[in-house]
């Protein structure tokens, strides 16, 4: 007798980048089928001071990839890196007297922050507009930290400009830095 096995359904991000490969260039699907590429959990942050401000651009051109700092530069996924956003990470935290961004520990927004809003862009589309960033508000539920899993993940396209641009309506504290953490599956060499 024999035994066949039914496949394990992928679950998350994978899940959701099975679904839409076919947006994906033709070369680089074939280079996934051939094993050359793979899909692979990413995690693409940048921490930024709000000190004194009530607006943030989060990933600017003239960023670069700094450890603890950032790890994407100019705002834009590398050439041949094709990126399947599921969710968004929002931390805040503030460095005390004659501390450094390194020595931040964050955590959920504060208040007065998540009482404003934020928009994300991509592939020179708007992918949220005017949204609460209370959606980041994690406090007592099940799930980590200031993450936002998106109902409709989108593809990133490689050399194209994110945008998260964050507005709140009273002054950050100083010391303040807010981390963006962009979550989900990029293609890559295997």
């Amino acid at each position: 007798m024999t035994q066949s096995r039914s496949a394990v359904p992928s679950r998350g991000s994978r899940a959701q980048f099975e679904r839409r490969v076919s947006q994906l260039p033709d070369e680089t699907r074939a280079r996934l089928a051939k094993g050359e590429l793979q899909s692979a959990d990413a995690a693409f942050y940048v921490v930024k001071s709000v000190a004194g401000s009530r607006s943030q651009k989060m990933l600017r051109d003239d960023d670069n990839k700094v450890v603890g700092i950032s790890n994407i530069s100019s705002g834009k996924l590398e050439k041949g890196s094709y990126f399947l956003l599921d969710g968004i990470t929002l931390l805040a935290g503030v460095a005390g007297e004659g501390e450094t961004v390194n020595d931040v520990n964050f955590g959920v927004l504060p208040d007065y922050l998540r009482n404003g809003q934020f928009e994300l862009s991509a592939n020179n589309t708007t992918i949220i507009d005017g949204a609460s960033l209370e959606l980041f508000n994690t406090s007592g539920q099940d799930v980590a930290v200031g993450h936002y899993t998106l109902d409709n993940p989108k593809m990133v396209d490689e050399q194209k400009a994110i945008e998260l641009n964050l507005e709140w309506g009273a002054d950050a504290r100083p010391g303040t830095y807010i981390k963006a953490i962009l979550r989900g599956s990029v293609v890559t060499k295997a």
